[in-house]
């Protein structure tokens, strides 16, 4: 046999000892050109979690209130009826509820199939935001609540597949989409009629609705929701198992809300009502903080700012309630972005 010539020997050799590069060594582009980064491994299942960084949505905030995701402190209503949920440990969330605002952050699946949470690092209220919103200041649960309000809650959140769709990064302009078209200002010229009460009614669904909410564990770890506005300036806290809706001004309150063990409709199914009316306290012949009996009726009083002061009223049965709302209702300090 005829030897190999010299140069083609020492070129097989140098090939043998390189070897040849393996795909896991190459660098990986997204096929979609966006940004996409690998968090910490997930302990439970032993994966990566994929995050998309610097994503911004617009949307209207809520208590996350009790689902099948178990993840996130609140969520945000998106103008298509779908959410997201959103987490936090930079930004306090609770001051934000209620308002339309615009958030951004890290979006990553949830570890329920189907839905998406975000990491939120930066959160700014929108302009005109109170008043565009809070005649839709209701906090139903989730669409995957488990209990019976499921029916009028929100769409599921976005499934993962196509969240990097419905995002826009800071730099792109706000989808025409993002503006609630349907929601009309609560300072109009034609405020809501508010019936004064002075007694309370007396409907079998309304009495029932007190009766719930007279059984509950009425502890402070159980007051985990707030009601804000940014608007009037105030926040007040929300039973955990309660729903809450604000109708703005009306004719006889300068704003005005509701407070429910079942998904409030129209004005007057709340058994609780914070109004802001205008006077002093002592012009009631009343002292700040005091919680005094009215007919059937119980009444508690806060002073506040430009002649103004806030009436807690529900019937007696829930005195305790409207005592510790009233012990707890606070100016709103929105944290600067």
């Amino acid at each position: 046999m005829r030897a190999l010539p010299l140069g083609l020997a020492l070129a097989s050799l140098l090939l043998l000892s390189c070897g040849a590069e393996t795909p896991d060594e190459l660098e990986t582009i997204p096929a979609n050109g966006q940004e996409a980064f690998s968090s910490p491994q997930d302990t439970s299942s032993g994966t990566q979690i994929i995050e998309t960084h610097n994503v911004t949505y617009t949307g209207i905030v809520r208590p996350a209130g009790i689902s099948i995701y178990m993840e996130g402190s609140h969520k945000m209503e998106l103008p298509d009826n779908r959410f997201i949920l959103l987490e936090s440990a930079s930004v306090d969330l609770n001051g934000y509820v209620g308002e339309m605002a615009e958030v951004t952050g890290s979006l990553r699946p949830t570890v329920e199939e189907g839905g998406m949470i975000m990491r939120v690092e930066k959160i700014r209220l929108l302009a005109g935001s109170s008043s565009s919103v809070s005649s839709l200041s209701s906090s139903p649960p989730s669409s995957a609540t488990l209990s019976s309000k499921a029916s009028s809650a929100p769409s599921p959140a976005i499934p993962a597949s196509s969240a990097a769709g419905q995002a826009k990064t800071p730099t792109s302009p706000a989808s025409s989409a993002a503006k609630l078209s349907s929601a009309s200002p609560v300072s109009s010229s034609e405020p809501e009629e508010e019936i004064e009460r002075t007694e309370t009614p007396t409907s079998p669904a309304f009495q029932a609705r007190v009766t719930s909410m007279a059984k509950q564990n009425l502890s402070a770890e159980n007051w985990t929701q707030q009601y804000c506005t940014e608007h009037i300036g105030f926040c007040m806290p929300v039973h955990r198992n309660w729903w809450y809706k604000s109708f703005g001004t009306t004719t006889s309150a300068l704003w005005h809300v509701e407070v429910s063990s079942e998904e409030i409709q129209s004005i007057g199914d709340g058994p609780i009502v914070v109004s802001l009316v205008s006077g002093s306290v002592a012009a009631k012949h009343a002292t700040d903080g005091q919680v005094r009996a009215q007919g059937s009726l119980i009444i508690a009083y806060r002073e506040w700012s430009g002649n103004q002061h806030f009436e807690i009223s529900a019937p007696s049965a829930l005195e305790n309630a409207v005592s510790y709302i009233a012990a707890n209702l606070k100016a709103n300090e929105v944290p600067q972005p």
